[in-house]
């Protein structure tokens, strides 16, 4: 399919009330490919979820067809002396009308150019199986880092977790031949 018209922002606090109904309906529609559950997240006060559309330098970015958000993938980064090097991609979500479309790549390529100004390392994890996810981290320079067997326990069953990590340093680097 080809590329649909529509924009990618940060998300604000002012965004909460968008950002939790797309984020519930990424929970229950896929729930293999993310580690909290809708119900976790059904429980997060507004407060909570207004906290975390503005802690700097973590960020969620939305993409947006008009006033429609559409799509999201965020940034949390670490805390603390030896980890403040290392971020993480988390919460990619494109809603199902939208998908093949390029969306997914333009938020990832977002999320990366933020983190670029904040961390060293992109870390991201991708459910076992999960093959169009993993191709488009490993198409953006991620490379496999690990596995972590049964990382995921939904409905009794396990999942395995695919690791995978992006020097934002070498990225930046020019190659040389």
């Amino acid at each position: 399919m080809s590329e649909t018209a529509f924009s990618i922002r940060q998300l604000r606090a002012e965004d909460w009330v968008a950002f939790r109904a797309l984020r519930l309906k990424a929970l229950e529609t896929v729930p293999t490919a993310f580690g909290a559950s809708q119900e976790e997240d059904a429980a997060l006060s507004p407060e909570a979820l207004r906290e975390r559309l503005e802690r700097a330098p973590s960020a969620v970015f939305g993409a947006f067809a008009g006033d429609s958000l559409i799509g999201m993938a965020g940034f949390h980064a670490q805390l603390g002396a030896k980890r403040r090097h290392r971020g993480l991609l988390w919460g990619v979500f494109v809603e199902e009308a939208y998908r093949g479309r390029g969306c997914a790549r333009r938020l990832v390529e977002r999320v990366i150019l933020h983190a670029g100004e904040h961390v060293v390392v992109l870390e991201a994890g991708v459910t076992a199986g999960n093959r169009n996810a993993a191709a488009l981290y490993e198409s953006l320079g991620f490379r496999i880092s690990g596995l972590i067997q049964k990382a995921l326990r939904i409905d009794g069953a396990f999942h395995d977790e695919i690791l995978l990590a992006l020097d934002l340093e070498e990225r930046a680097s020019p190659s040389r031949g």
